[in-house]
């Protein structure tokens, strides 16, 4: 099935049949996905899996989520530095943060590795290797692309889509 994301909203097909929508709260990481009904379906957030090491900046600490209405997990993810810049390894950069360019999700209790090739373009593959969403910008004309071949439901697709975002802010350079 093939959707098309613009300003936020899910659509069918990149027809005017509107699935769902994204909204960013004012300040922080959360994003509400909500039905076009405006009826709250999930939550997408991050948080710290060991909040006294916060500050110390490595992204393995950290974990996306995505709850529903009951406050039940719905999907999760554990982001992963690129190959070539894992800190126990290599060090951390002087000028940078370590590139991320993956993350390891779990959705409805199924396991996936979502991979980000560049900032437009990713891939969620199973655990057999086989790709299951692909995600790409449309580059000028703005908005992305969805190819879902595993049949995910639209509000799973936007919090896989919001995943997408968190792994690029992870790259974005901090101005401190």
């Amino acid at each position: 099935m093939k959707y098309t994301i613009k300003a936020g909203v899910l659509y069918k097909n990149e027809s005017q049949f509107a699935l769902a929508r994204i909204e960013s709260a004012l300040l922080g990481p959360q994003r509400k996905i909500l039905s076009i009904a405006g009826e709250l379906l999930l939550t997408a957030d991050t948080r710290y899996l060991d909040e006294s090491k916060a500050s110390s900046g490595d992204v393995r600490n950290r974990e996306y989520l995505v709850i529903d209405n009951e406050n039940q997990l719905v999907g999760s993810a554990r982001p992963g530095y690129a190959d070539g810049n894992d800190p126990d390894v290599t060090g951390w950069p002087i000028c940078r943060m370590p590139r991320v360019d993956h993350a390891n999700i779990v959705v409805n209790g199924e396991e996936y590795l979502l991979t980000m090739h560049n900032c437009q373009n990713y891939s969620l593959l199973n655990t057999h290797n086989s790709e299951v969403l692909r995600i790409m910008h449309k580059g000028i004309a703005g908005g992305w692309i969805v190819e879902d071949i595993c049949g995910f439901v639209p509000e799973i697709i936007c919090g896989i889509f919001i995943f997408c975002r968190y792994i690029e802010q992870e790259n974005e350079f901090l101005i401190v």
